[in-house]
């Protein structure tokens, strides 16, 4: 059996393990008077089976081992409408924007780093576009020029004029 330290005031209720770290197992270690709930083992935000932080909002925070984290759904979830995606700390989404306001502004990240194959990586609310691969900004020309095929494209080699195309 489990031993804890439970401390207990007017505002907060707070779980602790023998190593005076925030910790409980079977539910949250911090549970506040106004009704949010955060879970922590070891001294880490941490839950595998739900929010690791919740609001009585309905804002929502996804840890595991004190990182902002989920695989399935936005890490970083706020009632107003704000989504951010997490996969071990890092902003992260393949298909679809990594941060996503309510205002309609929408940011798109691999690893950590503003990315975007198929269009601007950094969409505001106000129109503006901005261009991103693997967190290089790019003007639109470049960006477009980069993603343009060579398909039937006409080079010179040698005096040789050749036809490109795809093997």
């Amino acid at each position: 059996m489990k031993t804890y330290k439970v401390e207990v005031t007017e505002t907060v209720t707070k779980w602790y393990n023998e190593s005076n770290e925030l910790h409980r197992e079977d539910g949250p270690a911090i549970e506040r008077a106004n009704g949010r709930k955060e879970y922590y083992i070891n001294g880490e935000l941490h839950r595998e089976d739900g929010p690791a932080i919740e609001y009585a909002s309905g804002s929502k925070f996804y840890f595991i081992n004190g990182e902002p984290h989920r695989e399935d759904g936005p890490a970083v979830e706020w009632a107003g409408g704000y989504k951010a995606y997490y996969i071990n700390g890092q902003l992260h989404r393949e298909k679809g924007p990594a941060v996503e306001y309510a205002s309609g502004s929408k940011f798109y990240y691999i690893n950590g780093e503003p990315h975007r194959e198929d269009g601007p990586a950094t969409e505001r609310a106000n129109g503006s576009k901005a261009y991103y691969i693997n967190g290089e900004e790019l003007s639109k020309k470049e960006f477009n020029n980069r993603t343009k095929s060579c398909e039937n494209k006409i080079v010179e080699i040698e005096g040789v004029k050749y036809k490109l195309t795809k093997v």
